[in-house]
């Protein structure tokens, strides 16, 4: 490390550790992206049956285990598992198309 404060090296390498690899114009879209995303997200959520919604909501976004959410709904626990599947897989299936579009973006941006 001597070498790089007496070449006066060092500003350059807390440049490189201050500023990340990605582009700064990157960010404008990657921004739009995720808006995009959470957007798409939270419409598939409002889209879901009520009961499905219900669990992913408590389970997902509020944190709350099964057996609390089971009370809280009236179900017993297995009710509540199969609400909650049912409710991934049609988010799954709604959001494929997006996710996929993604995948490629990102992958698109790395190269």
């Amino acid at each position: 490390m001597k070498h790089f404060r007496d070449s006066g090296r060092e500003s350059v390498i807390e440049d490189l550790v201050e500023h990340p690899a990605a582009p700064k114009r990157e960010e404008p879209l990657r921004r739009m992206l995720d808006a995009e995303l959470t957007a798409k997200v939270r419409q598939a959520v409002t889209e879901l049956p009520p009961l499905q919604r219900e669990a992913l909501v408590l389970f997902e976004y509020e944190g709350l285990p099964l057996s609390e959410i089971a009370n809280i709904v009236g179900a017993d626990v297995g009710a509540v598992k199969g609400r909650l599947h049912r409710a991934r897989e049609k988010l799954r299936n709604a959001l494929a198309p997006y996710l996929n579009t993604s995948r490629e973006i990102v992958t698109l941006g790395k190269a």
